[in-house]
């Protein structure tokens, strides 16, 4: 009965509840809470999207400034190497008696383009289409590790030895350009981009070398390339226009390379080429550890190297003073001049680290002074060259050879390889003596096929050689 009287108890209470409830309710009841809701998601949504956005800028703005900013044209290829990127086992290859070429290749194919590019740019044993065509290969595998500032200098330098070096034909002075251009596109270096186009095309057009068949395989690499760069209008044009010029034939046949008739062998040091041969060996079995203990400790074979090093050192030192002593005749002295300037790149090489390895420590101490040496080597050597060139019987001989002289000395100082030399005045004498040049081709009535001769070029600060043709400047 207490249940049911307690139940029965609250009914009125139920029923009461029921009987008052309240009605639908009025507009304003009913869009009260959901404006305010549509408020406060609207709110949210908007501080969201700026935290958002926020957040975005954030992560760009830092992944701009962690990007290397591109430079291109030339720059001092020795301060773009870093001992710490170079591998000791493969940047000793040359100083093991392997030629840098087969040394700078083994490198590529390791994945070192850091140790790669040390080589050619030391390399004393190199011409001037292998080591443009290095630097080619070297600023292709530089691209591929997304190092466009280092692969921008070494399309530069591929330009460089296509315009100035001294012993080149023209078709190698062709395939070096359209390379330069290729990678000059990659980088985006623009500027560059069009010298090396111009240069390829004016060597189609006044090459005094160049077979007709040669010509046209150039004219058609060249239009192809065009068609990518500033579309197929603009390379059917440039087809057109040269389609007269694919069918020049040569004017002349290739000069030989004149300064090599300036030097002359040295007598035979047995003792000195005994101690080359045992610092070839150390060298190689410094090699031999370091791959064997994948970098470990290779202190015993360190220390036999260097040791050897420093014996070779004294023995040159003693040989180049007993060679001063016996009268060498001037082609002679040429070649000793060389040898020396050679040593002393093997010291700077140690000397930086740039052989990724420290090899004789008091080297690393000496390199200003091992800088003056090789400042003063360089200048004797070839203002030697400059005298042999003016004592030539014939006056087109005397400006051949002081066209290559010039051209040999301004592409070692964009080589990084003699920084005494004042590029504005070789820059000067490179106009005079091509200007004689070019008055002798005027003379002779010819413009297309008459032959290509090196210019500096200057623009917004930015100091290029690039090939010009013909009777104009």
């Amino acid at each position: 009965m207490r249940n049911r009287t307690l139940h029965t108890s609250t009914s009125p209470c139920r029923a009461s509840s029921t009987a008052t409830k309240p009605g639908p309710p009025t507009r304003a009841g009913r869009n009260r809470h959901p404006i305010g809701y549509k408020l406060l998601i609207l709110s949210l949504s908007g501080f969201i999207a700026l935290l958002v956005t926020g957040i975005v800028s954030l992560i760009a703005y830092f992944q701009l400034a962690r990007q290397e900013r591109v430079i291109h044209g030339w720059r001092n290829p020795l301060e773009l190497i870093v001992a710490a990127r170079i591998r000791p086992d493969l940047a000793l290859l040359p100083l093991a008696g392997v030629p840098s070429e087969e040394a700078a290749r083994e490198a590529l194919a390791a994945g070192e383009p850091d140790t790669a590019f040390a080589i050619v740019v030391y390399a004393t044993d190199l011409d001037s289409a292998t080591r443009g065509g290095l630097f080619k290969l070297v600023g292709e595998r530089f691209v591929q590790a997304s190092r466009l500032n280092e692969a921008s200098l070494c399309f530069q330098l591929a330009h460089d030895l296509a315009a100035l070096g001294p012993d080149l034909a023209d078709v190698a002075r062709f395939d070096l350009s359209l390379a330069a251009a290729r990678g000059r596109l990659v980088v985006g270096d623009d500027m560059g981009l069009a010298l090396s186009l111009e240069q390829a095309e004016t060597l189609i057009r006044y090459s005094a070398l160049m077979q007709p068949v040669q010509r046209l395989r150039a004219s058609e690499q060249l239009v192809r390339l065009v068609a990518e760069v500033r579309g197929e209008r603009v390379a059917a044009q440039l087809k057109a226009s040269l389609s007269e010029d694919v069918n020049l034939r040569p004017l002349q046949g290739p000069a030989p390379f004149m300064l090599l008739a300036f030097a002359a062998p040295l007598p035979l040091h047995p003792e000195l080429e005994q101690i080359r041969l045992e610092r070839q060996r150390r060298a190689l079995a410094l090699i031999d550890q370091w791959i064997a203990l994948e970098g470990g400790d290779v202190g015993p074979e360190q220390l036999d190297l260097a040791e050897f090093l420093r014996r070779e050192e004294l023995a040159r030192l003693a040989w180049y003073a007993e060679l001063a002593q016996a009268g060498l005749n001037p082609d002679q002295r040429v070649t000793l001049l060389s040898e020396q300037i050679a040593w002393l790149l093997i010291q700077l090489q140690a000397a930086r680290g740039d052989f990724g390895i420290s090899l004789v420590p008091e080297w690393e101490g000496r390199q200003t002074e091992i800088w003056e040496a090789l400042v003063k080597n360089q200048a004797d050597l070839f203002a030697l060259f400059h005298q042999q060139a003016a004592q030539l019987a014939d006056q087109r001989d005397i400006d051949q050879a002081e066209l290559e002289l010039i051209r040999l000395e301004l592409i070692n100082w964009r080589l990084g390889r003699y920084p005494g030399l004042d590029p504005d005045e070789r820059d000067a004498a490179l106009g005079e003596v091509t200007a004689r040049v070019r008055q002798r081709f005027a003379e002779g009535g010819a413009a297309k096929g008459s032959g290509v001769l090196p210019a500096p070029r200057i623009t917004d600060g930015r100091r290029s050689y690039i090939l010009v043709g013909g009777a104009s400047p």
